[in-house]
């Protein structure tokens, strides 16, 4: 309890409260993935129950590209394709959803849905941490705590959720 609640707070620390304008479309586009996240969470977990991870990517891949294709065609962009641009194309494809889709179902599998979804959590902490790096994108000190208390709940979910979980 107490790390979701350390989560909490973080991400409640990261939350632009003087803002004098929010967004209403990207705070319902916002609460809208997050639901998407939870969906996959669950769903994720019990499919990697009855399906061999690499069937259950190439599955949602299948369903994802469909769902996708029409945009691209819309676009007319898919026209214009090149050798080199299908191949990095494909790069950015495998690097950025089949390999981590892959490794989150073997998660799936072998973890708790609560404990996978804390350890979620930590994505973004790490895309800020590689906009540091490599983009020198700056954050404000609050903005390094909330990080800070996202991480620590990932780390406290998952050291003492498996001393929970066997008694």
């Amino acid at each position: 309890m107490i790390w979701a609640l350390l989560a909490c707070a973080g991400i409640l620390l990261i939350v632009p409260w003087k803002s004098d304008h929010i967004d209403l479309s990207g705070l319902g586009l916002a609460f809208l993935a997050g639901l998407f996240w939870a969906v996959y969470i669950v769903m994720g977990g019990k499919v990697a129950k009855i399906m061999d991870g690499k069937d259950a990517v190439t599955t949602g891949m299948i369903f994802a590209s469909f769902l996708i294709i029409p945009f691209t065609l819309w676009d007319g962009a898919v026209f214009n394709l090149t050798p080199a641009i299908f191949v990095k194309g494909l790069t950015v494809a495998i690097l950025s959803s089949a390999l981590p889709f892959s490794l989150e179902i073997m998660a799936l599998k072998n973890l708790p849905a609560k404990t996978f979804s804390i350890l979620m959590s930590l994505e973004p902490a790490f895309a800020a941490l590689s906009g540091f790096i490599f983009l020198q994108e700056n954050l404000t000190f609050l903005q390094w705590i909330s990080i800070a208390c996202v991480i620590a709940a990932s780390i406290g979910t998952t050291i003492f959720g498996k001393v929970n979980s066997s008694h």
